[in-house]
């Protein structure tokens, strides 16, 4: 176990917390003034998992925790979560993030969003913190101007979706810069982890990515956030365009197994959309598709739906409601975004006649404008 909790909230446990010890103790003192007086919860932010639990006495919780390895933490409360609810980390409020560590002694004030008292580890964090809010609240900011623009008619819908998403990327350019400059003096602690997830997430330049994970030591590069967006990564590569297509099977409600092999391959081109009900972008861009069939089907187009961490009752009524004619492999579980490493839908994926990967992208005209022009020059 990672945690062994003991919750002490006491006055006499916060003037203890204060003074700190030579083992593995982390003690955490918040200061509540001025807020629900509920229950607040301590919540490691990667699994999810809650440590433990504190009622606000005399203004302030104290959680007392043994740590044996540093983890991203947060206070939340479930003060608007019935009694007996299954809850998860975004039914809650989030009121402050912090790295739990070993032997750490932390103050903070819940009120202001600040820490009293904090380590190296935790300022530093903070710093990533207040950098990934600012762009953030600028990228909004951009939104909110772009959009008064287009409602007062002095800027052109195209013209403001091509600001945004310029202006968007010189921000993340920006971010990337910073979140390099702090990596570099965090190769080997959880800042380091945490802040090269962002920067993956963030980056699409794969020289520079590569240079930045070579500086990376072991504990870093093991994270689970980390290793996750590093294995994506493999799997992106290995499904480029110009790749041969990689098979997956899934068994089906009614009980047999589907390929995609069963699809891919046979001699025409396969448009495979990676969608969801859940997702409104989806939606949205089936009229796209069906244009794109109807026009495209007689000429050896063929479409198939490959549904995206849904549940397949979900899947099934969206595409009753959606009127979708082609063929879908449908799965609780998602083994098609794994397999081509897909993180964001809607995404498309267009196969070959011989199964080779002939496109990767958005379902905007411009995609799909270049769908039609591979259809019609075979």
């Amino acid at each position: 176990m990672k945690h062994k909790n003991i919750l002490i909230a006491s006055l006499a446990t916060l003037l203890l917390a204060a003074c700190g010890g030579n083992d593995n103790t982390c003690k955490v003192e918040a200061v509540v003034d001025n807020m629900p007086q509920g229950k607040f919860y301590l919540i490691d932010k990667m699994t999810n998992e809650v440590v433990d639990s504190a009622f606000v006495a005399d203004g302030v919780i104290v959680y007392t925790q043994a740590v044996d390895t540093a983890y991203e933490a947060v206070i939340v409360d479930v003060t608007n979560v019935a009694p007996g609810v299954r809850y998860s980390i975004n039914d809650t409020t989030i009121h402050f993030a912090f790295i739990a560590e070993p032997g750490g002694n932390l103050k903070i004030d819940l009120n202001k969003g600040e820490f009293i008292e904090a380590s190296p580890l935790n300022i530093d964090y903070k710093t990533f913190s207040n950098a990934y809010k600012e762009l953030n609240n600028r990228i909004q900011q951009l939104d909110d101007s772009l959009t008064q623009l287009i409602e007062n008619k002095t800027l052109s819908l195209e013209d403001a979706e091509n600001a945004f998403y310029t202006e968007r990327d010189n921000l993340n350019a920006e971010y990337v810069e910073q979140l390099e400059a702090m990596l570099a003096t965090h190769p080997n602690d959880i800042v380091g982890a945490i802040v090269l997830n962002s920067f993956l997430s963030k980056c699409d330049d794969d020289e520079r990515i590569d240079a930045t994970l070579a500086t990376m030591s072991d504990y870093v590069m093991e994270h689970p956030a980390v290793n996750k967006r590093v294995q994506r990564r493999i799997k992106l590569k290995e499904t480029a365009e110009g790749m041969p297509f990689k098979d997956f099977s899934v068994e089906q409600e009614d009980g047999t197994t589907v390929s995609l092999s069963d699809y891919v391959g046979k001699g025409n081109y396969v448009l495979a959309d990676f969608w969801a009900s859940w997702c409104p972008p989806c939606r949205k861009s089936m009229p796209l598709l069906k244009e794109l069939y109807n026009e495209c089907h007689d000429k050896g187009l063929e479409i198939l739906g490959l549904a995206t961490r849904d549940k397949v009752k979900d899947s099934l009524r969206a595409i009753e409601e959606e009127q979708m004619t082609w063929p879908q492999i449908l799965s609780d579980n998602s083994p098609a975004a794994d397999t081509y490493g897909v993180n964001g839908i809607p995404h498309l994926i267009l196969f070959a006649p011989d199964g080779t990967i002939a496109l990767r992208g958005y379902p905007d005209e411009t995609f799909l404008n270049q769908v039609k022009e591979l259809i019609t020059k075979q």
